[in-house]
């Protein structure tokens, strides 16, 4: 039994170690059959395919497609299934004369051995290692780049010495550590790829074909270079290099220009006129990741966006016409389209653009500059468009609107605005026109403004079509001819429901003080006592308005000394200046059913006012003691008609024509007061309407009728004025005679302002 065994177990290791034998010999032999074809391969390549051989046949094939020069200084087979040609060059003939357009230190050519038997060159892999490309744009604009002619087929034929015709095909091609140069003689610019590696997986001349690339693109701007390191993959046809029909797919790259890299999309077709679709998403930047284009960058910051760009390059690559953009960032949406012209020196633009709705307030974080106007609301861009020529950037014409929109303009405050703003010709020429707003301009308030202004060729028109002032419901327009001149003029038609004079130098004095060209000038603190009210307003007059002229119109009239109503009034003055020593011009006013307020108070305050009123004091004590009866106290005074005219000549004004009319009082004035000297020479006709007699008058207290009258002469120092009693005989004559006159206008201007529409024009 167990000789058996023995035997069974012998057996089992005699049969192991045959086919271990038989396993050994099988793979011997089939290794010295491979060697054995490789060698016959071999073999066969050195007979078909000598160095010299086929040398000459790439550098004659190359020459034939390049129409350029071809250079090889030596084919070596660097191991059975590769080739390397070195010291590769093709040189231009055309721009820069001898000079190498494409070099490489070596061209490695790995193919195929088996295929060799069935008379194909399987190429697996062409390598260009360390190749340079000097693309030259001439003085004369033409490009050393030629034109390359490939055969129909992707796959040419090569003939061996002995006359076999061997089928070629290549099936990848790789470029490791290129270099890209591009140099503009004629612009005097250089730019540059490094570091370029490229390869092309199974490419095929006439379809698309994947591919992968690195490189450092290097650009020199002034004194500065700057490097950008690109990353990519996607497809490309190279058409048979038909240029017209050539596409790049979906090429998908990163380009590491900030912080964070941008990414890329790219479809580009037809590269003699490219036609291209960008998209990209970049990241956020500022000015100073900007600086190697301009050190004086100013501060910004960009969020991050997504960019879309289509277009195409034309004109030999020098005019670039962008059909559509869009910009995404944050709530910003924008677009633009336009053309940039790169075959002038310096090259130049014109771009256009717009943006949907957009929150003003952050604006200020986009750009610093704008966070001393505190912005506040919603903006649109509806059109803008940006030019260069000579070098220069221009803006012909922008367009905003603005929805509930604030800010801090150079003093003006403006809180709620609704309407459009247009800019042309670098804002020389603007447009504005408000549907509603308030502005606040020191301590005046425009509230509910409908407004349209422009700025043009220095002078300045604005219309209010309505609003409030200090809640006062206002119409005006104002014309500002030569702002920018110290003599400029001032043309202007106002509307108030209700007029005061002290308020209204206020609400003058606080434009004054905030309009951005002219400073805040100084003035003596406010006075008080004697003749305060003139020295105020005298020292008060901008600076602002010396030549001023226009209307004013009130349905009510109040002040200190006289109320009424249908105020009007015109004037035209010159040399309008703190001081009012230089003041000349014209003034006619005319105001109705008024009153003359507190007569004897006024008196008792102001001494001019006092000497003036002391006759109607007397005549109003004469009343009380029973001499005659008036029929109204004489502390307001009722009126009908109250018209003057006057001619302001060096601060003197002197009266043309000056009456008032009324149920109580009549009057009429002649002669002149200064208001720098503060001296005056008036005389005052004054007649008492509706008296009935209780005792005797003296002869100078009556006119020729019969009724209570006076006639005195008011002259000398405001402080200290003189009083001269004269003959009241003429004064119902010359009261009547006032009023026949009348005044040199009728107000025609100030109606039809009231009525009129005066919109300012784009």
């Amino acid at each position: 039994m167990a000789q058996e065994q023995k035997k069974k177990k012998n057996w089992l290791v005699r049969f192991l170690g045959a086919c271990c034998t038989l396993t050994l010999r099988t793979v011997m032999f089939t290794l010295m059959l491979i060697f054995g074809l490789s060698a016959v391969c071999w073999v066969l390549f050195i007979k078909f395919f000598n160095a010299q051989y086929l040398s000459e046949e790439i550098t004659t094939q190359l020459q034939r497609a390049l129409n350029r020069p071809v250079v090889i200084t030596a084919l070596d087979l660097k191991f059975f299934n590769t080739l390397e040609l070195k010291g590769f060059s093709v040189l231009d003939s055309e721009v820069a004369h001898g000079e190498a357009l494409v070099s490489a230190d070596s061209v490695a050519v790995r193919f195929k051995l088996l295929p060799l038997l069935d008379h194909q060159l399987v190429i697996d892999e062409v390598t260009l290692n360390r190749p340079r490309i000097n693309i030259v744009r001439g003085e004369d604009g033409r490009y050393n780049v030629p034109d390359i002619r490939a055969p129909k087929k992707t796959s040419g034929d090569a003939t061996a010495p002995a006359g076999e015709r061997f089928a070629v095909s290549v099936q990848d091609w790789t470029v490791k550590n290129g270099v890209m140069s591009y140099k503009d003689l004629q612009n005097k610019t250089t730019h540059a790829v490094y570091g370029l590696n490229l390869h092309f997986e199974r490419l095929r001349f006439d379809e698309l074909s994947r591919f992968q690339m690195e490189m450092v693109l290097r650009n020199k701007w002034k004194d500065n270079i700057s490097d950008m390191e690109i990353k990519g993959a996607g497809h490309v046809n190279f058409a048979n290099f038909d240029w017209s029909n050539f596409a790049l797919r979906s090429l998908r790259a990163q380009v590491f220009a900030f912080r964070k890299p941008v990414a890329l999309t790219v479809d580009l077709d037809n590269l003699r006129t490219p036609y291209f679709n960008i998209r990209a998403q970049v990241p956020a930047f500022e000015g100073k990741d900007l600086s190697v284009f301009d050190d004086k960058m100013a501060q910004f910051y960009f969020p991050q966006a997504d960019v879309s760009l289509k277009g195409v390059l034309s004109n030999n690559y020098r005019t670039l016409k962008i059909n559509e953009s869009a910009i995404t960032a944050q709530d910003v949406r924008a677009q633009a389209s336009g053309t940039l012209n790169f075959a002038e020196a310096p090259f130049t633009a014109d771009v256009q653009f717009s943006t949907g709705p957009m929150d003003l307030a952050p604006r200020s974080r986009n750009y610093p500059p704008l966070e001393k106007y505190k912005l506040t609301g919603s903006g649109t861009v509806e059109k803008a468009r940006l030019v260069r020529t000579g070098g220069q950037w221009q803006l012909p014409l922008l367009t905003l609107t603005a929805q509930n929109a604030g800010g801090d303009f150079y003093g003006f405050l403006a809180d709620g605005v609704s309407g459009t703003f247009q800019a042309k010709q670098d804002f020389s020429d603007l447009y504005a026109h408000t549907t509603s707003g308030k502005v606040t301009v020191d301590r005046s308030v425009f509230d509910k403004l409908q407004l349209s202004g422009f700025y043009r060729k220095g002078n300045v028109y604005a219309n209010i079509a309505g609003g409030e002032l200090n809640g006062v419901p206002l119409k005006m327009n104002l014309a500002i001819n030569h702002i920018k001149s110290p003599k400029r003029k001032i043309t202007t038609n106002l509307y108030l429901k209700h007029f005061e004079p002290m308020p209204f130098i206020g609400v003058v004095f606080n434009f004054a003080h905030v309009i951005g060209r002219v400073r805040p000038f100084k003035v003596r603190a406010p006075q008080t006592g004697k003749l305060a009210w003139l020295v105020n307003f005298r020292e008060r007059l901008p600076k602002f308005m010396p030549n001023f002229a226009g209307t004013l119109s009130a349905d009510t009239f109040s002040s200190t000394v006289i109320s009424g109503n249908n105020f009007f009034a015109e004037f035209d003055l010159t040399g309008l200046l703190p001081g009012m020593d230089q003041l000349n011009g014209t003034l006619d006013a005319t105001l109705q059913n008024g009153v003359i307020h507190q007569m004897e108070k006024l008196a008792e305050e102001q001494q001019a006012l006092n000497i003036t009123f002391t006759p109607f004091i007397i005549m109003h004590r004469m009343e009380r003691a029973g001499s005659f009866k008036v029929g109204q106290v004489l502390k307001d005074v009722p009126f009908e008609d109250m018209a003057a005219s006057v001619d302001f000549v060096n601060g003197r004004m002197n009266i043309n024509n000056a009456f008032t009319q009324g149920p109580t009082i009549s009057a009429a004035v002649q002669g002149w007061t200064n208001w720098v000297e503060e001296n005056f020479d008036i005389i005052i006709w004054t007649m008492f309407n509706n008296t009935s007699r209780s005792g005797a008058l003296a002869e100078n207290l009556t006119d020729e009728s019969g009724n209570p009258a006076l006639a005195f002469k008011v002259s000398s120092s405001m402080r200290k004025p003189k009083l001269e009693m004269l003959k009241a005989k003429q004064t119902g004559r010359q009261i009547k005679a006032a009023q026949s006159r009348g005044l040199r206008t009728v107000f025609e201007s100030n109606r039809d302002f009231i009525k009129g529409d005066f919109h300012a024009k784009k």
